[in-house]
């Protein structure tokens, strides 16, 4: 078998500032199919991307995870608003847009693929690595939504992915760390993970399956890596002849899984994404070929659904958008137009209203004000009037908690610890009238020690959005957004 038909199933990580261009352009020499592309300025990616593709003897694709627009990993790119925030607006025409402004800047700079959108469901609020980036914990939401991203991320140009199959969303472990295990019964999932992946699965230019342990289809082997998850249950019985892409292979959840990269393409893969080592990767696929355990069939499967992904591309490919598209004036003028639709009151509308000359005490929980995050929130509140100082208890102020909590790999948690609650509790105790703004995940509303008169979520800490939620504050704005989860404390 020729090696380089196997290298093209390999898609390693190029890291800017850590991965040398040179290694990439042997992996290239060696026929990878595609790179995925993290960090970089716009010039970088720009540049390596060119560079990388010029290079190689077949069509290589670069793909990234720019599921909150290209700006969230390229400095120089325009950061969109979380899929949670979208969700909060229930609006196609937002969650379309946002796909279109992703290709639009992800093309410019040579990459051709997002990683996006997740589906998986935002039902558990202790779930360190899903939350704000799934657009909400109903399924009909999350499809309907995810639906119209991909059309808008397709109509320019690029490619996009569904993950994580079969849904990440029920369970409180980081894959990045350890293997998650999800308990539920067959039918839990069918009438929730799975529908997403039903409503979308033919529009999908890939379907990316997720390291998780899914007893319910397989109690022995991770859903990366099991023929039951991948062959029987989306190739089967979801009927998806498309293609399918592992998660991270270099994940830790994966530890002790011998040579992942060759057991997924067993179990149905057809690319394996960022091993730890792509040509220690490569030397065992070329071995397990040599011994009969890969079939050249199964290769040629596996490059041909690549194939027909390379020309989807091919009419967008002579004439890419132009550079000066990257961050542009129209794209970072999105944002603030989209936050009031997004913003929404977990409770307590109407409650807590700041007006001009009033002073406010302003405060993050478990954060030294020298590292507030909430820089454009506060300049916003002072330039409508608003007196913002550090709050202080028992000066009869009344008290604007910012609370800042996103997703982050490897963090193994993500709302308010027992100190951060039991001190923001004494501080409600203390004020003359509270709200807590939540810039990212909703759920540090759960499990507070002390309830304020009203929480505002903006799922988001983007500058625009704080500078709307001042403006829902001070009554100059309106969130007409609903909340898109459940809070156990409201429930």
């Amino acid at each position: 078998m020729n090696p380089r038909h196997l290298a093209r199933l390999i898609y390693p990580e190029f890291r800017f500032g850590k991965t040398p261009l040179d290694q990439a352009l042997k992996l290239v020499d060696a026929g990878v199919g595609g790179f995925c592309f993290y960090g970089g300025t716009a010039d970088e990616v720009r540049d390596a991307a060119r560079t990388l593709k010029d290079a190689s003897g077949t069509p290589l694709l670069i793909a990234a995870d720019y599921e909150d627009g290209v700006g969230r990993w390229v400095k120089g790119g325009t950061e969109l608003p979380t899929n949670m925030a979208i969700g909060a607006s229930g609006s196609p025409d937002l969650a379309r847009r946002k796909g279109e402004i992703t290709a639009l800047e992800a093309k410019a700079l040579g990459v051709d693929w997002i990683f996006a959108p997740v589906v998986d469901l935002a039902v558990r609020p202790a779930n360190p690595i899903v939350n704000v980036r799934a657009f909400g914990a109903d399924w009909r939401l999350a499809a309907e939504l995810a639906g119209a991203y991909m059309s808008g991320v397709n109509s320019q140009g690029a490619l996009c992915a569904l993950k994580h199959f079969p849904g990440h969303g029920d369970t409180e472990t980081d894959s990045h760390l350890e293997l998650p295990e999800v308990n539920k019964d067959r039918q839990a999932f069918e009438d929730g993970e799975l529908k997403p992946y039903r409503a979308l699965a033919r529009a999908a230019d890939a379907v990316m399956v997720g390291h998780l342990k899914v007893p319910a289809y397989d109690a022995a082997n991770p859903a990366s890596l099991s023929g039951k998850v991948i062959k029987e249950l989306l190739r089967g019985e979801l009927a998806y002849g498309g293609l399918v892409i592992t998660d991270a292979l270099n994940m830790k959840a994966l530890s002790g899984a011998g040579e992942p990269g060759v057991r997924a393409f067993l179990a149905g893969a057809d690319i394996l994404l960022f091993p730890e080592d792509p040509f220690k990767l490569l030397a065992a696929l070329e071995r397990a070929a040599l011994d009969g355990t890969i079939s050249e069939a199964l290769v040629a499967q596996a490059l041909a659904r690549q194939d027909a992904l390379v020309r989807k591309l091919s009419p967008f490919r002579s004439a890419p958008p132009p550079q000066d598209v990257v961050r542009c004036a129209e794209h970072l003028a999105w944002p603030a137009e989209a936050a009031p639709a997004c913003l929404a009151w977990a409770y307590g509308g109407g409650k807590f209203t700041l007006k001009a000359g009033e002073t406010a005490g302003y405060y993050e929980p478990g954060t030294a004000q020298k590292d507030w995050k909430g820089a454009a929130f506060i300049e916003a509140l002072s330039g409508l009037g608003v007196r913002v100082v550090p709050y202080e208890p028992g000066r009869g102020l009344k008290l604007v908690a910012g609370v800042f909590s996103r997703p982050r790999a490897y963090s193994a948690a993500i709302n308010l610890g027992p100190d951060e609650r039991t001190d923001l509790a004494c501080a409600i105790k203390g004020a003359a009238g509270s709200v807590i703004a939540a810039f990212g995940s909703p759920f540090v509303l759960d499990g507070l020690e002390r309830r304020p008169d009203a929480a505002l979520c903006a799922f988001c800490s983007l500058g625009e959005f704080q500078q709307c939620a001042a403006g829902v504050l001070a009554g100059t704005a309106r969130a007409a957004g609903t909340m898109p989860v459940t809070l156990k404390d409201l429930s």
